[in-house]
């Protein structure tokens, strides 16, 4: 199919309006190629992901995370975005950025971490009436669930489903009935959620949220890439059902720049005596 064609496809999919004021959604770098026939769905654009869509023959990059979120006033190879931009340009790769688009679908990102704890979605924290799908379905950020367990095998749960280490301040209550979801940084809807949720579930918490929270919510930090590292896999079940001319690939890459100390092992140092 051609760009526009693709492009039309991808707006029906995940409606840009939908994303959030401010967010850069949409085709970020258009590259010489005029058709698409191979497509690779991934978190964000490093220089592991755009090495794996040279060797599949990609086309286009249907990334979560823009590669370009502010302006850029030059091209410049020493600069990380800049050496990507460039790097995509000249192999032929085009990149498309989802997002908050995909934040805000009904099967989106939020949707499928409930559905991975047990949770039940009930409704978005914030809906987008103004926005249609043509499948159906809230579109809006965030979401409220329905829950029915104790916090401690909420917090096992999410420590399972996600991988990484968790900070939280426990719930005023032991069992727990309903629980706010917003992936990535979604400290912002916190007012919007704390007469509806008995837990918040979110990341980039910081210190004094932490405090603000204490004996009023439940609040559990699972770490940013923790949360979204299913939407590579999310972006691409939607879209193979509307690109039935295109072979959609999912990024096999970790592209999570943090690493965390799991566990410490204690050495005993011994000392040479000398003083």
């Amino acid at each position: 199919m051609t760009l526009r064609e693709f492009q039309n496809i991808l707006q029906r999919c995940f409606p840009l309006e939908s994303a959030m004021e401010g967010d850069n959604v949409g085709l970020q770098i258009r590259s010489a190629a005029s058709v698409v026939r191979n497509v690779l769905c991934c978190m964000e654009v490093t220089d592991e992901v755009v090495l794996e869509a040279e060797q599949l023959g990609i086309d286009v990059i249907v990334a979560f995370h823009p590669l370009i979120y502010t302006a850029l006033k030059r091209i410049d190879e020493n600069d990380r975005v800049g050496a990507l931009v460039a790097r995509c340009i000249r192999s032929g790769i085009g990149v498309y950025c989802v997002h908050t688009a995909f934040d805000a679908h009904p099967r989106g990102t939020n949707r499928i971490l409930a559905e991975k704890l047990g949770l039940t979605p009930l409704a978005t924290i914030s809906p987008n009436p103004h926005v249609q799908l043509e499948g159906g379905g809230e579109v809006g950020m965030g979401l409220i669930t329905n829950c029915d367990m104790e916090f401690s095998e909420l917090l096992q749960r999410l420590r399972k489903v996600c991988g990484g280490p968790l900070r939280y301040v426990p719930s005023p209550v032991s069992r727990v009935t309903s629980v706010a979801i917003v992936a990535g940084s979604g400290m912002s809807f916190y007012s919007s959620v704390v007469s509806r949720a008995e837990v918040f579930i979110t990341a980039d918490i910081t210190y004094h949220a932490f405090h603000a929270a204490r004996n009023v919510i439940g609040l559990i930090d699972v770490g940013h890439y923790e949360m979204e590292q299913f939407v590579g896999h999310g972006m691409a079940a939607e879209l193979r059902q509307h690109l039935t001319d295109c072979n959609i690939h999912v990024s096999r890459v970790n592209p999570n720049p943090i690493s965390c100390i799991q566990s410490i092992d204690i050495v005993q140092v011994e000392h040479s005596g000398i003083s």
